[in-house]
């Protein structure tokens, strides 16, 4: 796409017609799509926007800026051509942060090109930062997905998602009102028969949420994956693998002392035939008649940061074999 040039008799158009466009239109933009170009825009900048307010002295400033592309029609930067032999300093940077920095385009990175280089900024970061991106034209084509990996539509939208203003009551301190969970572990510490595997044994937290029921209740629902097939299997027939607890709580408590419990009760029925990891020799077993199950599951822990964490217990009550099994460690969770 950009072949050997000569840069000493280019102007400033020539930068835009032979460099700019060409590179624009490579990255996915066009002019009345989605993925917008706006060329030429001008700009007033009223005396306020730059701290000038004596209207009988103080100028209303205007600007041109080059190159506006709106990724999906709302996520913006600019870009600014220059011509080779014009340097790129602190004033012409400054420049073209205030067009992306105007109160009309609010753009979320501003570049600069003389032909000889391309060089990008973050706008929230002020034009005397260090730059993003700075590439020189001969290195444009090896780099070309590095700079698509910052510039193109789908690339500006990854990193600048839509964020929803949050109104609701946190769920804890610094978190929202609902709450992702991300990932996290289950680590078993010991139980109430003696196999010592499962001392040994860790469970992941895949995925999950915490919100509050209509009685303003915690509520935090689980999906986890054991660190066998066997195991996975096993949790998924009693109903570990994916659960949910219940707290009193209408906030988990950020305080050692005074932390917030979850608990949750399941019962299951397994009909006769189904097979089940037997937990005493690891091996799985046809069950010989229908065997009902009653899960107990208790937490409880602090937040520190997005980190919850604490204790935990579980006990499975296997009433058609009269026993019970309980189990108990530690966990955490990372919500976000």
């Amino acid at each position: 796409m950009f072949e050997p040039i000569s840069f000493d008799n280019l102007n400033e158009t020539d930068i835009r017609e032979e460099i700019l466009a060409p590179l624009i239109r490579g990255l996915g933009y066009r002019s009345g799509t989605v993925h917008n170009v706006i060329r030429e825009q001008s700009l007033r900048y009223p005396r306020a926007f730059l701290g000038r307010k004596n209207s009988k002295k103080d100028p209303i400033l205007r600007g041109i800026a080059d190159y506006i592309l709106e990724a999906e029609l709302s996520v913006r930067w600019v870009v600014e051509a220059k011509a080779p032999d014009v340097d790129i300093d602190n004033d012409t940077i400054e420049q073209a942060f205030t067009y992306a920095n105007h109160p009309e385009i609010r753009a979320v990175y501003f570049a600069l090109c003389n032909g000889r280089k391309l060089v990008v900024y973050q706008t929230n970061r002020g034009p005397q930062s260090a730059p993003l991106l700075e590439i020189n034209y001969e290195d444009f084509d090896s780099k070309y997905r590095t700079i698509g990996n910052l510039l193109a539509p789908e690339s500006i939208i990854r990193d600048n998602p839509s964020i929803k203003p949050e109104i609701g009551e946190p769920i804890g301190e610094g978190l929202r009102s609902i709450v992702r969970v991300t990932n996290g572990l289950i680590s078993y510490h010991g139980s109430s028969v003696n196999i010592p595997a499962l001392r040994e044994m860790q469970t992941s937290i895949s995925s999950g949420a915490l919100e509050r029921d209509e009685g303003g209740r915690l509520v935090a629902f689980l999906n986890t994956v054991a660190p066998t097939r066997s195991m996975q299997n096993l949790n998924q027939r009693l109903g570990l693998s994916s659960f949910e607890i219940i707290s009193s709580d209408s906030r988990i408590s950020s305080n050692v002392d005074e932390p917030t419990t979850f608990r949750g009760e399941k019962i299951i029925t397994l009909p006769a035939g189904e097979r089940l990891l037997d937990i005493n020799t690891w091996r799985e077993i046809a069950i010989p008649m229908n065997m009902t199950c009653i899960v107990i599951i208790t937490a409880t822990g602090h937040l520190e940061g997005n980190r919850f964490h604490g204790s935990f217990e579980s006990i499975i009550d296997y009433q058609s074999f009269n026993q019970r099994v309980s189990l108990y460690g530690k966990f955490e969770m990372f919500a976000s």
